[in-house]
């Protein structure tokens, strides 16, 4: 330090610790480092071990930076003026390090900087920052900054009673050592840090926190009210400000509802959730089950929020972990696959913990011994504690992993998930935004490995707790795939509690599995881990109760009549109940009576003093009673739906208004005061959680040198769609309190105008999907959009949607959200003049179908054939009949079809549809095959007009094996040899594959080996094969494992029957095992999948009679198992008309291993009588398969007969 110019004090000063040994210096460095900035100590730490080649001047200097930094000043409200009296004095410095100490304590927390705590004649000012070196950080405004800003001030008001106003700013600032050399100090210096001060000052803030638009940008996940700009120094232009409304740290993806401190009613549905949490706290080892049923308007919702947050409490008070996790479904959620896991998964993620005890075991049952160290629970007595918990609505999160990315990659590596997990799980299904590139696997996923994956997920991210609460409201909305996964949860954890709400079963159908229901109300019933609450309606001394509470009086001041009145107003109803309450509240309804208790002013009727025939009616009078511009507002908000975007709202509002770019500002303000009235109104609520627009994207963190989150340069704003809206930032969503008051308003509005409405919201909508790249992908918004131009009216676009997400949901395995997409644009077809007497076709009115054009009949057929593959994809046959034969008659009767544009190709697979469902059995034609044989002549002629090779080759195969099936096979083979002089496998393949699923056009070839040997022209059988083998499956799409295995088929048989079981063993290995393995993965599936290892079992049996079995005991186990023989009906009809059918190859299993010398004689007993049952079954089935099936069967019966007999023992009724 000497040397620098000190003055003679400085210099006197140095010398005076000339004496000082190392230790004691060091200890009056860290004194002196208290009361200096944090960059620059910690710069004078790194520099004190090396020699110094610069004066402090230049050092401080060459450090001097510009950054992005965030600047928070803060006035704490107090009297701060000396008045000479020591002991008030005294309580000022007291105070004033007590403001101190709770500002330190939280800035060490989140490592922020305490800029400066300074008290002059101005008052108290504290400044922070955050951006400088030691404290940047990923996501650092939304996730640090803001939420300090917010600590800070409701500590110093809860802690101290102090009010406080603050200022914040996000922007460039010079940071480094400002002043002379004898006074010299660090400081953020600019323009921003000038307009954080006037935040702060009186002028601009009544005790509030200000911000400016660049913390507003960065923070997605805070509400923010925006504010009259400001004229600022160093800003030409007024500055726009914003008031941060909410922060979402407690509550961010819930849509869950606040516990009450005072609950009327259901004390005793309360205390049984509570009895079955503590139980399972303590000592569970088996997850359970409680499900709540009632009608709208009992209070269910009121109630699942009341026990979820007081079974919460409980299970903290008894030390014991707990965390909770909850999820109310929307009217929509039915048709989004996934739908509940795509709100909750990111949230599950953070309760993972590092302390894996054998990472997926826990999902297979092992759970930690002990989660909160030693000390033991503390007892809970129910009845006399649990009104007198301290209730709080939020949920549990706490994780040591900084992003999304890093949990969700740890997760995808515990559970040995493949690689297209976080593509096709995290980005499609589950709504997560990546920032890898997408995946090139062309594969389908395995739906039962999705599903598998996202129940182990949840049961390894919750290992760690004592009881999981998973409370799941308003779930008759639920998809199918969500309920699939809580069964897979319920039936394989060990902590988890179920809790579902729902509108009553009977009439609110659930989409949840019927084998897994009837197991809940039956097995799992008897052992106690189901149990069901039955809400009804409250009594009168629950009214009573009620009504005290309300209006704030005593329950012995209420008159006989009027709780009679207000019980008969609200039927007993707990929810209509608040409302007439609140009603009387508003309206200031109540007075004394002569008999001294209160009760309703005199009005017209004394039967009903309300004036109130319904609760709907009560309900419009108090929208009635609104501003005209904030019902319009509310028209909107309904017809959006139950839950919606501000955004949305705001650019459907803008929409409808034609609003120009220059008012959009002042129309968002508009908009956002209608729903703040709404809000106050109780009509509507916010739901606290980040929206599927604004989720942050999966990255690693950033250190400080990092650029995630260090700069505005790095936050593109585009110049159009959602992200230049003045709300975008600060988006939130909204929920109808109710869903009653949806209903009441929709009641109301014209037809015209709600489809009016939702086209408009549809544009909206579907703008965004064209210019937000990411959103393309997204099957949730796809859904969303789709909805609201079905709503619309507009066929067109609907039909449109519905046929492109239903096919990218049928590539998932997701046939079921399919067909409820396809059957919501023919209902609202069907829904079209509903009183007109035209004759229905497909459901739909004639009178319907005589306006259509060209292009809504070629949509509509579509519709209908992607519903009927959907449906055979499910093994649903008749189902698919009718909705093929639905789309044929309808072709058949629309004008239009036979007009010269109409594209016939649009017709043909309804004929292959109804050829497929032909050979499932599921359709009933006469000995002469009339239905078949007219179905062929159409669709050969149509195919034949439109000179397609594609379509025409699978119409002549369709007609060859029609007449194969009649026992014309000359003619069947006349037939083939037309398809051979225009069937080119290498261009025709992709295309007939992609028309019709696989190569039917191919199979022909297949099916002749039948008709070969139905004419005992065995060599013309094997040559067939032959070709089939050589020319046809190399050059067929490996991938496609249904395709190679149908072609085949009939092959593998026909090798097997000549001696050639090994070799049909091999090729079936080479050409479908082996591909499936490789493209799809060992855990995939596919339609024939089930017929693999039983044939593979009988070709290695058959083709080592004489040698020793490998897998003879996993043979054994198989045969013996009677559910091994259980196969779709649709397998069996289908594959019965390519060759053998399917049971009649499982039935050869027992058969050859009843043969075997080396197996228990009670065991080849068993065995045989297996076999003959099994192929008995087969012969039956046959009766509707193609001639060669029964043939089979036939002489396989006889061969087993014959085995019998040989065997000792073996009962005579199986011999005879």
């Amino acid at each position: 330090c000497r040397g620098i110019g000190l003055p003679y004090e400085g210099e006197k000063l140095l010398r005076h610790f000339d004496d000082f040994d190392s230790s004691e210096l060091n200890w009056l460095k860290r004194m002196i480092s208290l009361y200096v900035h944090p960059v620059v100590a910690n710069e004078e730490h790194e520099s004190s071990s090396h020699v110094k080649h610069e004066t402090d001047y230049d050092r401080n200097v060459a450090a001097a930076e510009l950054r992005n930094v965030y600047t928070c000043f803060i006035s704490p409200k107090i009297d701060y003026n000396l008045t000479g009296d020591e002991e008030k004095d005294q309580k000022l410095f007291h105070r004033l390090n007590d403001i101190m100490t709770i500002t330190t304590r939280h800035l060490d927390r989140a490592q922020g900087h305490l800029r400066q705590f300074i008290l002059d004649d101005k008052g108290v000012v504290l400044i922070f920052t955050f951006g400088l070196r030691g404290s940047t950080f990923p996501n650092m405004i939304a996730q640090r900054a803001i939420p300090l800003t917010f600590t800070i001030v409701q500590s110093l008001q809860d802690e101290l009673g102090i009010k406080v106003s603050a200022g914040a700013t996000f922007e460039k600032a010079y940071c480094g050592v400002v002043g002379g050399v004898n006074r010299h100090e660090f400081a953020v210096l600019g323009p921003a840090v000038n307009l954080a001060a006037r935040l702060m000052s009186p002028k601009h803030n009544s005790d509030v926190i200000l911000v400016d638009k660049n913390v507003r940008l960065l923070t997605s996940q805070i509400f923010f009210r925006p504010l009259p700009a400001v004229m600022a120094k160093g800003y030409a232009d007024p500055v726009p400000i914003f008031q941060p409304m909410k922060i979402s740290s407690d509550q961010q993806g819930s849509r869950w509802g606040h516990a009450k401190k005072k609950f009327v009613g259901r004390a005793s549905e309360i205390k049984q959730s509570m009895h079955v949490a503590k139980e399972m706290a303590l000592n569970s080892v088996t997850s359970k089950f409680l499900f709540v049923s009632a009608p709208s308007g009992t209070g269910k919702s009121s109630l699942m929020v009341q026990a979820t947050e007081t079974v919460r409490a409980m299970v903290k008070k008894m030390k014991k972990r707990v965390i909770v996790t909850r999820y109310i479904s929307n009217e929509g959620d039915s048709r989004i696959p996934f739908s509940l896991f795509r709100s909750i998964f990111k949230d599950l993620l953070r309760q993972i913990k590092h302390d894996d005890e054998g990472s997926v075991a826990s999902s297979k049952g092992s759970r930690p011994s002990s989660r909160r160290g030693s000390s033991g629970p503390v007892d809970f007595e129910i009845d006399k504690e649990w009104d007198s918990l301290s209730l709080q609505s939020h949920s549990t999160k706490s994780s040591i992993m900084s992003t999304d990315a890093t949990r969700f990659r740890f997760i995808c590596e515990e559970l040995n998930a493949p690689p297209e997990f976080a593509e096709v799980v995290g980005k499609r299904l589950l709504g997560l935004k990546s920032t890898t590139a997408p995946s090139t696997a062309s594969k389908p996923p395995d739906l039962n490995k999705i599903l598998n994956f996202i129940a182990d997920a949840f049961i390894r991210c919750t290992k760690h707790a004592d009881l999981v609460l998973l409370a799941l409201d308003d779930v008759h909305w639920m998809d199918e795939m969500s309920w699939k996964v809580v069964q897979a949860i319920f039936e394989r954890s060990e902590n988890v509690l179920t809790f579902c709400g729902s509108r009553p079963p009977s009439t609110n159908h659930l989409a949840v599995d019927e084998k897994f229901w009837s197991e809940l109300h039956g097995a799992y019933k008897e052992e106690g881990r189901y149990m069901e609450i039955n809400l009804g309606l409250f009594s009168e001394t629950d009214a009573q109760e009620m009504i005290a509470y309300h209006l704030d009086i005593s329950v012995d001041k209420i008159d006989g009549s009027f709780l009679r009145n207000v019980f008969t107003s609200s039927g007993g109803m707990p929810h209509y109940l608040s409302y007439v309450l609140e009603t009387i509240k508003r309206n200031d309804l109540t007075v004394e009576l002569d008999n001294g208790l209160i009760g309703l002013k005199s009005s017209e009727s004394a039967e009903s003093k309300l004036g109130f025939k319904s609760v709907n009616d009560l309900l419009l009078y108090r929208l009635d009673a609104l501003d005209s511009s904030v019902r319009t507002t509310l028209h909107l908000a309904a017809v959006l739906g139950t839950e919606f975007d501000l955004l949305d709202a705001a650019l459907t509002y803008e929409e409808m208004f034609d609003v120009i770019d220059s008012d959009r500002f002042q129309s968002a303000m508009e908009l956002c005061a209608h729903f703040d009235v709404a809000e106050k109104e109780g009509i509507l609520e916010q739901v606290v959680s980040s929206t599927k627009h604004d989720q942050d994207e999966f990255g690693d963190p950033a250190d400080e040198e990092g650029n995630l989150c260090t700069g505005l340069e790095d936050v593109f704003i585009s110049p159009s769609g959602r992200k230049s809206h003045p709300l975008y930032s600060d988006n939130r969503r909204y929920r109808f309190t109710h869903d009653s008051w949806k209903t009441s308003i929709l009641s109301v509005m014209l037809d015209g105008r709600k489809e009016e409405m939702h086209e408009q919201i549809a544009t909206v909508l579907e703008r965004e999907i064209v210019e937000e790249t990411e959103s393309k992908d997204d099957l949730e918004l796809q859904i969303h959009v789709f909805k609201h131009w079905n709503l619309s009216g507009n066929f067109i676009k609907a039909a449109e949607l519905a046929l492109m997400i239903g096919g990218q949901l049928m590539i998932l395995g997701l046939n079921s959200q399919a067909i409820l997409l396809y059957d919501d644009v023919l209902n609202a077809l069907e829904q079209i003049s509903p009183f007109d007497s035209a004759k229905k076709l497909g459901g739909i009115r004639s009178s319907i179908i005589d306006t259509f054009d060209t292009n809504h009949l070629e949509l509509l057929i579509k519709v209908y054939i992607a519903k009927g593959k959907a449906l055979c994809n499910l093994a649903k046959g008749r189902a698919g009949a009718e909705a093929y034969q639905s789309a044929l008659d309808i072709l058949h009767y629309t004008p239009c079809a036979f007009e010269q544009d109409f594209d016939r190709s649009v017709s043909f697979p309804i004929f292959s549809g109804l050829f497929l469902v032909l050979k499932m059995g599921v359709i009933e034609q006469n000995e002469g095959g009339s239905y078949e044989v007219g179905l062929c002549k159409q669709f050969v002629e149509q195919a034949r007009l439109n000179n397609d090779p594609v379509h025409y080759g699978r119409a002549l195969a369709m007609q060859g094996e029609t007449l194969a099936r009649l026992g014309k096979f000359e003619e069947a083979l006349d037939n083939l040899e037309t398809i051979k002089s225009i069937y080119d496998i290498e261009t025709q393949h992709v295309a007939i594959c992609k028309a019709y699923g696989s190569d039917r056009v191919g199979q022909a070839f297949s099916h002749s080996v039948n008709w070969n040997h139905a004419l005992g022209r065995t060599d013309a059988a094997l040559a067939t094969c032959k070709y089939i083998v050589e020319e046809i499956v190399p050059k067929s799409d490996p991938k496609n494992a249904h395709n190679t295995f149908c072609l085949l088929y009939s092959v593998i048989v026909t090798m097997k029957e000549h001696d050639k079981a090994l070799e049909a063993r091999e090729l079936m290995i080479a050409s479908i095992v082996a591909p499936f393995e490789e493209h799809v993965g060992s855990g995939g599936s596919t339609f024939t999948k089930p017929m693999w290892q039983p044939i593979l079992m009988v070709l290695d049996m058959q083709g080592n009679e004489d040698k020793e079995i490998e897998h003879i005991d996993e043979y054994l186990d198989w045969a013996l198992d009677d559910s091994s023989y259980a196969l779709k009906s649709v397998i069996e009809g289908a594959m019965g008309n390519f060759s053998a059918t399917p049971l009649a190859m499982f039935a050869e299993v027992p058969y050859y291993l009843a043969k075997r010398k080396e197996v228990d004689l009670e065991k080849r007993k068993c065995l045989i009588q297996t076999a003959c049952t099994q192929m008995e079954k087969s012969l039956e089935n046959a009766q509707k398969c193609i001639p060669y099936a029964k043939s089979y069967a036939e002489e396989k019966i006889a061969a087993i007969r014959a085995l019998a007999a040989e065997l000792d023992g073996i009962n005579s009724t199986y011999s005879a």
